[in-house]
């Protein structure tokens, strides 16, 4: 049950549809944790074996190709159904080997063909060979493959009756929010703070941003990459290689202490989209999840890394925010790739003149979607365009430009089921609130703010529309530097210019009267820009 509603299951939703399929594409647009590779290897998987059918199942990472072959065996599949990579399935098309006939192909977390067409030059080898297999039934699988999906409906590759979708579920989520990049560290020092044992998984958009981020929580985070990494990135997450370069240990953080347990020890994981799929978390104490990646399918992905294990077991949402300028970025370094494609699918002629023989010739080395540069002096010499790059560049140019017009925030609510999105926290300042909340910080300045104060100072920054999620000093101060910067200097204190933590101390109040608040610690809300200046 989620939200009162009874859970439906892709089982469910297919009944004996599948008995009918006979050498058609399908679509499985479905969240996770809704059964879909129940279905495909105890349903579709055993139907199958009773007729004596073959199974090739494709997987987009090692980790999920493990997952889903324990799964075979467990039901005593493995001659029914193969399990490998789009990657090994590359490989032998490139190498020119035989591959055998199957009767089903799952092409599972097949938003692959174009999410890892931005680093992978290959993905369209393996999308033209499933493409082809029209003696096949081929089942397209994914929770955030939107784009993709969309494609095969418009061009009639699926029919409609083939294409089935259930909506993601969210009722494990609290609450998402939205964030500034620079607001992270005193985001996480809050949770930190106020909450004892509660996990946090943050995922990073860059491996720079992991080193970044390694430099504020050292050893008291763990942090997850992919062995293509950079070095520097490969030795923090404890990739370890032998004087051949050969991989000899890989990151031990994720362990897998039961089927119910699968977590990591420290209170803070940071890793790249490598963890996006093929890893299913499962532990009570993650209750906070950020996601830094820009691109919307694999954004989704990551936050779907958390399996919940009951209804209580639920997580606050966290999404980084996107500057114009940041987006302008990512649309200047979409296009650089794909100006030459499309001159040279529209014009070749012009393409030529401008690359073939001109002075950006060398800009074409540098191009991620053609496959090779053609001889200088041939003009009609080989050159050829990964489709599946030139799809998702292009996907990728749109998104930007759509984020950029929209803002990011904007083009996230009109993308993200309803149940995620209505349940943001907003961020409005109310101007004229503001300049009655700079009276009360003028009421406040210098005082000695106790624990009792916290609540209160909270609930009048909820005056100028910033509802707060804690009450801890990096809050307050973030709050106060992203609406006030310049306009107000004070910022809160809990130590003196010394680094000594403020603690009452005094036995009497000026009145004569016992002190209440003797040996407890306390805030002070004061101007230091001079100090700072000074030092």
């Amino acid at each position: 049950m989620a939200n009162g509603k009874q859970k439906i299951w892709v089982s469910d939703l297919i009944g004996n549809d599948f008995k009918r399929w006979n050498n058609e594409f399908v679509i499985l647009d479905c969240g996770t944790a809704c059964g879909k590779t129940y279905f495909c290897i105890r349903i579709l998987g055993k139907y199958a074996a009773m007729r004596k059918r073959r199974i090739l199942y494709l997987c987009n990472r090692n980790k999920l190709k493990n997952q889903t072959y324990k799964q075979v065996r467990d039901e005593k599949l493995q001659a029914t159904i193969y399990v490998t990579t789009y990657q090994n399935l590359q490989n032998k098309i490139q190498r020119g080997e035989h591959i055998p006939h199957y009767d089903y192909i799952i092409a599972d977390e097949c938003h692959y063909f174009t999410t890892d067409a931005g680093f992978n030059d290959y993905t369209d080898v393996a999308y033209n060979y499933v493409m082809k297999q029209k003696e096949s039934v081929v089942v397209f699988v994914s929770a955030t493959a939107k784009s993709f999906f969309k494609y095969l409906r418009d061009t009639n590759k699926v029919r409609k009756k083939n294409s089935y979708r259930l909506d993601k579920d969210y009722s494990y989520v609290s609450k998402l929010f939205y964030y500034q990049s620079d607001e992270l560290p005193g985001i996480i020092d809050d949770i930190l703070a106020n909450e004892s044992d509660s996990k946090i998984i943050v995922f990073c958009n860059s491996g720079d941003r992991i080193l970044e981020m390694s430099k504020i929580y050292g050893d008291n985070a763990n942090y997850f990459c992919s062995r293509n990494a950079q070095k520097r990135l490969r030795d923090l997450c404890g990739w370890q290689v032998d004087a051949n370069g050969k991989i000899i240990a890989e990151p031990s953080c994720i362990k897998n202490y039961s089927d119910d347990l699968i977590t990591f020890d420290k209170r803070i994981l940071f890793t790249t989209s490598v963890l996006d799929n093929g890893v299913d978390l499962k532990d009570r104490k993650i209750k906070h999840i950020f996601t830094e990646i820009v691109d919307v399918d694999t954004m989704i992905q990551s936050l779907g890394r958390k399996r919940s294990l009951a209804k209580d077991d639920t997580c606050y949402f966290y999404i980084r925010l996107y500057q114009k300028k940041g987006l302008q970025g990512f649309i200047n370094r979409i296009n650089y790739h794909l100006e030459p494609v499309e001159l040279y699918k529209t014009d070749y002629e012009a393409f030529y003149k401008k690359y073939g023989d001109g002075k950006q010739r060398d800009r074409l080395n540098k191009n991620k979607i053609f496959y090779n540069l053609f001889k200088k002096k041939n003009i009609y010499g080989q050159i050829k365009v990964n489709e599946c790059k030139f799809r998702k560049y292009s996907q990728d140019y749109d998104m930007f430009t759509s984020m950029k017009e929209l803002g990011h925030k904007g083009y996230l609510e009109d993308i993200l089921e309803e149940s995620l999105t209505n349940n943001a926290e907003e961020v409005v300042c109310n101007v004229e609130e503001m300049d009655k909340f700079l009276l009360f910080l003028n009421s406040i300045e210098g005082k000695r703010l106790y624990e009792d104060d916290k609540l209160f100072i909270k609930e009048e920054f909820e005056t100028i529309g910033l509802k707060l999620r804690y009450k801890g000093i990096n809050t307050f101060n973030g709050a106060l530097e992203d609406n006030y910067k310049n306009l107000y200097k004070c910022r809160f204190y809990d130590k003196d210019t010394n680094g000594k933590s403020y603690v009452d101390k005094r036995r009497v109040l000026d009145n004569g009267l016992p002190n209440p608040n003797r040996d407890k610690r306390y805030w002070i809300l004061e101007d230091r820009t001079d100090i700072k200046k000074s030092s």
